[in-house]
């Protein structure tokens, strides 16, 4: 029973089994590596979410491994939106003419970093997509306090394109715990910014807070939600600080990361006054909203997280999952704009072809990300029972007081949310768990345990 043995691993090194899957992108490069668009027939596609990546932004913030890039010249800007116009009219026409969009992301980086007039060309390019989409407000992009608070010209652009959710990257409202992770004080800006998106009139603002961050106090982050409250914000959406992955400097600035106990006890802080303060989530939801009935995410991350829908990206470095394939595009900006420029309509780095354990792993990482998991959605995506699948891991975490049973869907327990480690475990790939345990330096009982 390879779970046993992830939920050993998990004991010795928590922090390695986050929302993220696989457990290292190397594990995919030794097993899974397929040649490019194998296996791929974008023309048999009935529905398909897109996310367009903008890539640019004023500074990298330490804990981000996003692909992002620092150059503000024009030029660059300029050549790159020429690319992405292309590379949508392009995959655009490669879609049957029936399929239908669920949802549209545009991301970073920070999109709005754009010049007005080439935020309006990327936005015009998104017209035919829209047309495709079957819900009323299928279109969120990202933003900065920054640019929300002192540039409307920017988004009167946004409004006038089609955008109906904004979401604002605040992450912190204290300009001490900020300036550690490499972002400029902000302090005086959200509310100005929440201010100036609800005077646009856009259907949705959603604000992001980051919790565990370096040097981050429970009196930081309570005053962060309480901040966050008394705005006018449909939704808010609270990450939990990621230290995993080589892309990220944040080992460089404590070598005291927070314990899963610690991320469990803000977790519930907030999950506590969010949901005193009119906002619904399930508890385990990273997503809160102060709409009942709405996930407090966009449509592109419903219909991706919790519906497990084949998606396809625009621009550097973004991913794509169709059927089995999950493929990425180049991460230089230059190498992107070259392979746009040479015709390519979904260029690839590195990709892989998915066995069904990898892709239902991923699914049900993902799905936590709301506190739950859905038997029903899950067979829509897997074409298998969830409890053909995973069984004795379900049996065991409810068990255990992990999960329960409710309404036909599997949630996170109340005051659990310090157990997702363990939780995210049951769930890893037998071949993960394999060569999770060949690589990590713990004593041989733990490796070979189950």
């Amino acid at each position: 029973m390879s779970w046993r043995r992830a939920l050993a691993l998990a004991s010795a090194r928590p922090l390695d089994f986050t929302i993220q899957y696989p457990p290292s992108r190397e594990y995919f490069r030794e097993r899974f590596t397929s040649p490019a668009g194998a296996g791929v027939a974008l023309e048999e596609l009935k529905r398909v979410l897109l996310y367009v990546h903008v890539p640019f932004c004023e500074a990298k913030c330490f804990y981000c491994n996003f692909a992002v890039d620092l150059r503000k010249g024009a030029g660059v800007h300029a050549r790159y939106v020429d690319a992405l116009c292309a590379q949508l009219e392009r995959l655009d026409a490669a879609l049957p003419a029936g399929c239908t969009v669920p949802g549209i992301d545009i991301g970073g980086g920070t999109p709005t970093l754009l010049a007005p007039e080439l935020l309006e060309r990327v936005l015009e390019a998104l017209r035919p997509w829209r047309r495709r989409c079957e819900v009323a407000w299928p279109v969120s992009i990202e933003t900065t306090p920054r640019v929300a608070a002192t540039d409307g010209e920017r988004l009167a652009v946004l409004k006038a394109g089609g955008v109906d959710r904004v979401s604002m990257g605040l992450q912190s409202t204290n300009d001490e715990t900020l300036a550690q992770v490499n972002r400029r004080a902000q302090r005086n800006l959200g509310e100005r910014a929440v201010e100036a998106l609800a005077a646009v009139g856009f259907r949705r603002v959603n604000v992001d807070l980051v919790f565990g961050l370096p040097g981050q106090t429970r009196e930081h982050w309570w005053q962060d939600l309480e901040r966050v409250t008394a705005l006018p914000v449909d939704s808010v959406t609270t990450y939990d600080c990621l230290y995993r992955g080589a892309g990220r400097a944040m080992p460089k600035l404590t070598a005291v990361r927070p314990t899963p106990g610690d991320y469990g006890a803000l977790y519930d802080l907030a999950y506590e006054h969010l949901t005193a303060n009119g906002f619904h989530a399930p508890y385990g939801s990273v997503n809160f909203s102060r709409h009942a009935g709405e996930p407090g995410t966009s449509p592109y991350f419903e219909g991706r997280l919790l519906d497990g829908l084949p998606y396809v990206g625009a621009g550097n470095y973004a991913s794509s999952l169709v059927g089995s394939r999950w493929w990425f595009a180049p991460y230089e900006v230059d190498a992107y704009v070259e392979a746009v420029k040479g015709g390519a309509v979904l260029p690839e780095e590195d990709g892989y072809t998915l066995p069904d354990a990898e892709r239902c792993a991923k699914y049900v990482l993902l799905s936590l990300n709301f506190g739950l998991i859905d038997p029903a959605r899950f067979r829509a995506f897997a074409g298998v029972e969830l409890e053909t699948m995973y069984g004795p891991q379900l049996e065991h975490a409810r068990q255990v007081g992990w999960l329960r049973e409710r309404g036909g869907v599997y949630g996170v327990e109340p005051g659990r949310f310090r157990e997702l480690p363990w939780i995210r475990a049951l769930f890893y790939a037998p071949e993960a768990v394999e060569w999770l345990s060949g690589r990590m330096s713990l004593p041989e009982a733990l490796r070979t345990t189950g």
